[in-house]
C-alpha cells in the first residue's frame, strides 16, 4: 500500500504556498474552501490510501490547478482531490459531461425511485453529494 495520502498533503502544501503568489490561483481555493464549508457535512469520508489504491494504484500526484490528480497509466479513471476543500471525487475520463463522476464504489449514480414507483434524475446538490468524498485526516485513518 503507497502512501497517497503524503502525496497529497504535500501537494496541497505546495499549491497553497504558491496561491500566496498566484491571485487566480488564490481566488479558486478560496471559492473552494467556501463550498467545502457548505457541504463538508453531506460527504462520505474517506481513506485517501485506501480509495488510491482501489481506483488508481501505483499512481502518483499530479498537480493541476487547485485540484492534485492520481491515475493509473492506461485508465479512464482519475481520483481528483480538491487542495482547498479536502475532498476527493472519482471522476471516469470516458464520460463528457458534466456529471462525469462515479460514486463511492465506482458507479456512475442512477435514476432516484421516488415513493410512487417513477424513477426521476437527481438534483445536482443530491448528485454532488454522493461524488463527494471528505479525505480523512491522518489521525483519522
Amino acid at each position: 500500500m503507497s502512501d497517497s495520502k503524503s502525496q497529497y498533503t504535500s501537494g496541497s502544501a505546495g499549491q497553497k504556498a504558491l496561491a500566496q503568489l498566484d491571485a487566480t490561483l488564490k481566488k479558486k481555493l478560496d471559492s473552494a474552501s467556501a463550498r467545502a464549508a457548505r457541504f463538508h457535512a453531506n460527504w462520505q469520508p474517506v481513506n485517501l490510501n485506501d480509495f488510491i489504491d482501489r481506483f488508481a494504484p501505483g499512481s502518483t500526484a499530479q498537480r493541476s490547478g487547485s485540484k492534485i490528480i492520481f491515475q493509473t497509466e492506461g485508465s479512464n479513471l482519475q481520483v481528483v482531490c480538491d487542495v482547498a476543500a479536502g475532498s476527493c471525487r472519482l471522476k471516469d475520463a470516458t464520460i463528457h459531461s458534466r456529471r462525469c463522476y462515479l460514486d463511492i464504489n465506482g458507479n456512475v449514480p442512477g435514476n432516484k425511485i421516488l415513493p410512487c414507483g417513477k424513477q426521476t434524475g437527481r438534483p445536482m446538490e443530491e448528485y454532488n453529494a454522493m461524488t463527494h468524498f471528505r479525505i480523512l485526516k491522518r489521525e483519522e485513518m
